[in-house]
């Protein structure tokens, strides 16, 4: 599916609002009314095909205001100082920590959209629906995964790779956000979902 870039993009990126998936809150402990779900987006390549990466998540249950507060996305932006590059947190800048603060219940990240470049003639292309699921428990922190992004691939493969990085993701984690107690994270990585028609594999 593709859409011009205009207005409609513009929406996209004003829409979803929820907690920021960038930075951790300044504080966060058993005692929290919510709950963190953690992992990391890798993409393959040098430098980004796209301008815009989202990666949209919400719960897969609850009434419509619940719904609603507790959507939204991962965005990546790349570089464009000395034309496009990765400006990740570590592994040559290709690997993005998230962080999700949000109000226990069931969730899943169900699509994804990248926008070619960023101007009048810019395309947004966006994924089929798909499911990986992950739980958000008060109090808790969850660590979900890595995602591996492939740019480039042929018609009909995976495009994200779920996988187990928890031993090399928690030290950035506690390097980047040291007002958390990450010891407590319980590594969840999500091992089963809707693959939505062969774009999602689970290692």
């Amino acid at each position: 599916m593709k859409t011009l870039y205009a207005f409609f993009t513009l929406l996209l990126l004003a829409g979803c609002n929820s907690a920021s998936t960038s930075v951790a809150p300044r504080s966060f402990s058993s005692a929290s009314e919510k709950g963190l779900a953690i992992g990391t987006i890798t993409f393959e390549g040098d430098s980004p095909v796209n301008d815009i990466y989202r990666f949209f998540y919400g719960p897969t249950s609850g009434d419509k205001k619940f719904i609603k507060r507790n959507s939204g996305k991962v965005m990546m932006q790349s570089g464009r100082d000395n034309g496009r590059q990765f400006t990740g947190d570590f592994n040559n800048n290709r690997t993005y920590l998230f962080v999700i603060e949000a109000n226990p219940g069931n969730y899943a990240f169900n699509q994804y959209n990248v926008l070619d470049h960023i101007g009048p003639t810019g395309m947004v292309r966006f994924s089929k629906k798909f499911a990986i699921p992950f739980e958000v428990r008060k109090g808790e922190i969850t660590y979900i995964g890595e995602f591996n992004f492939k740019d480039k691939v042929e018609e009909g493969s995976p495009k994200i790779f779920i996988s187990d990085a928890y031993s090399r993701d928690m030290p950035e984690f506690k390097k980047k956000f040291p007002q958390i107690n990450w010891d407590k994270t319980i590594d969840k990585t999500v091992t089963s979902g809707d693959r939505g028609g062969g774009i999602i594999e689970f290692l």
